[in-house]
């Protein structure tokens, strides 16, 4: 096939990719498993398959600025297509496999898409509605046949033409929103935002062509796709695409990543699973880990930790916390990253106590991924840290915080008026509230999440929900009360973590009457209260026995409750646990 050339200062995604698969191209790039085994795909043969995809596509008609749909689970294909589809100077539209089918046609509707390329069968006919696609190609057999097609030279000179038109300002892709606050959204980001963020990047983590990066979450989510695919892409470094949570253990075992990104809830699980695995120790196994783990809290918590606190961390990662370590991370793991919602400082704590930094940030899909992050040399427990090079963050009156740098989007697709409310002066309204402590942003809370109740106080509830969540005994707690005379919560029980800590086992539709259970919940909540001011206590709760799900469509797929979705579902569940405490209290 031609050759297409790449800038020396790419603009493009595309150039960023053909720039890195170019000479020396037999480097391993893709890693990928497939009949029982990992497989590899080095630069040079990653270059020629999205160089294919490109000409297909443009075989199939798609015109430069073209929209096309990509819906699949994580595979190494849903990389090679979203690289094909920009080479072709088309827009990616990327969409999370799990939504509902009105969702995803509601998606495909908006963005006009003309093409749309599908993970299976049953994805493809997700894509199908009242208005006809032009055409959706699976990845087996059609994707696959794009692969093995040598592209006419008259293709070949077509893509050419493309690649020296396209400009960074030009749209790379339309991102919709999770619509945890309301209505999705299409996203609108240029090649700029993309390439220029990944840069941003690159200069506050040292990633380069050493660094072997696991990937585990959606491809569809902003998070994963821009931050972790695309920033191997730019730093030449390698992918290797994991088999899902089911296996993510034995992947970690046996990639043995460097750097890898997550979600809190992934961060979550991982550590309940070391708590269960040590609590069934013997007893003086599970009380040499207890030491060791408060030995690294004490010392990874403290200012300036003494020669005695770091003595003791140092014994207690010999004889403890190395192997827990090396079990859960394959041994050379520089860092993780954390994204996507907010992260406990318990668990962020507990990580760091093991030796495994997780780096958390903060960003949104309206600013291309992340626009602040921890650093390997610049962390606070707690934050979100400093904003990436590049980037501005300013703290309005209200609280909001406002960015303005090199990822703010270009604006909401199809909704004028939503882009001039969000957008003044270049500056970014993110409906995130927070404050900075000596350049660190900490975030308090969504501006639209906040309660008002019926005495006119305003109530944050993500910080009230992540100190609940904190308890093992509690797997979700969502905090409810707008426009009713106090804060109140639902909670769904942690029950393997009852059974295991004390013993509690039975149906969960029973259990959540069962006085045992509502005495250690109501545990966890004087014990959040004691530290709040009235207003914002929680004095009543209701126990639920099935916990939040993507399926049922009350979390998004990074796993962010939608609250209106809870809140509507749980109505009468919410309506009866007020009432009730107003008769407890005299039915004043």
């Amino acid at each position: 096939m031609g050759t297409i050339s790449a800038a020396a200062a790419p603009r493009t995604t595309v150039e960023t990719f053909l720039s890195r698969a170019g000479s020396p191209g037999e480097r391993p790039f893709l890693h990928f498993h497939q009949d029982g085994a990992w497989r590899c795909l080095t630069w040079a043969e990653a270059r020629q398959r999205v160089l294919r995809v490109a000409a297909a596509l443009v075989a199939e008609g798609v015109r430069p600025g073209d929209r096309v749909v990509l819906i699949s689970e994580n595979r190494v294909e849903w990389i090679l297509a979203d690289l094909g589809i920009q080479a072709a100077a088309a827009v990616t539209v990327p969409v999370f496999p799990s939504l509902l089918p009105a969702t995803v046609r509601e998606m495909v509707e908006d963005s006009g898409a003309v093409v749309g390329l599908a993970g299976t069968e049953d994805l493809a006919c997700k894509l199908l509605g009242p208005r006809a696609m032009r055409r959706v190609v699976t990845f087996e057999p059609g994707l696959h046949r794009w692969f093995q097609r040598e592209p006419l030279p008259a293709e070949v000179d077509e893509l050419e033409r493309r690649q020296a038109r396209l400009e960074g300002d030009d749209l790379a892709t339309i991102v919709y929103t999770s619509g945890t606050t309301g209505e999705s959204k299409g996203v609108l980001l240029s090649h700029r935002n993309v390439v220029e963020m990944a840069a941003s990047d690159l200069r506050a983590f040292r990633i380069g062509p050493d660094d072997v990066l696991l990937s585990v979450l959606p491809y569809a989510h902003v998070l994963e796709r821009l931050s972790a695919v695309f920033n191997v892409v730019t730093a030449g470094a390698q992918l290797w695409v994991s088999r899902g949570l089911d296996h993510l253990a034995e992947d970690i075992a046996e990639v043995r990543p460097t750097v890898m990104i997550g979600v809190p809830r992934l961060f979550e699980k991982v550590r309940d699973r070391v708590l269960q695995q040590a609590a069934a120790q013997p007893r003086l196994q599970g009380a040499l880990f207890g030491w060791a783990l408060r030995a690294g809290r004490r010392s990874v918590r403290a200012r300036r930790p003494g020669a005695a606190s770091r003595f003791r961390w140092a014994l207690a990662d010999r004889l403890v916390l190395g192997g827990v370590r090396r079990r859960l991370t394959g041994g050379r793991l520089r860092f993780f990253v954390s994204g996507g919602a907010p992260l406990s400082e318990e668990v962020e704590t507990f990580f760091w106590a093991l030796g495994i930094p997780v780096l958390q940030g903060w960003g949104m899909t309206e600013l291309t991924s992340g626009a602040t992050s921890n650093t390997e040399v610049a962390h606070r427990f707690g934050t979100v840290g400093r904003p990436l090079p590049g980037v501005e963050l300013r703290i309005a009156a209200d609280g909001e915080i406002l960015v303005r740098g090199p990822g703010v989007m270009r604006g909401y697709h199809r909704r004028a008026r939503l882009t001039a409310a969000a957008l003044e002066d270049g500056w970014l309204h993110t409906g995130d509230v927070g404050v900075l402590e000596d350049g660190y942003l900490r975030i308090t809370d969504r501006k639209k999440d906040l309660i008002k109740t019926a005495g006119g106080k305003y109530v944050a509830p993500l910080p009230l929900e992540s100190r609940l969540q904190e308890a093992r005994e509690i797997e979700w707690a969502l905090i409810v009360g707008d426009e009713r005379p106090f804060v109140a919560a639902l909670v769904v029980p942690a029950w393997g973590a009852l059974a295991d800590l004390h013993g509690i086992q039975g149906d969960p539709d029973v259990l959540v009457s069962d006085p045992r259970v509502r005495a250690i919940v109501q545990a966890r909540v004087d014990a959040l209260n004691r530290g709040l001011a009235g207003f914002e206590s929680v004095r009543a709760f209701a126990l639920l026995p099935t916990p939040f799900s993507e399926a049922n469509g009350e979390l998004t797929p990074t796993l962010k409750p939608k609250r209106r979705v809870i809140a509507r579902r749980y109505g009468e569940v919410i309506g009866a646990m007020y009432e009730a405490a107003r008769l407890a209290h005299g039915g004043g």
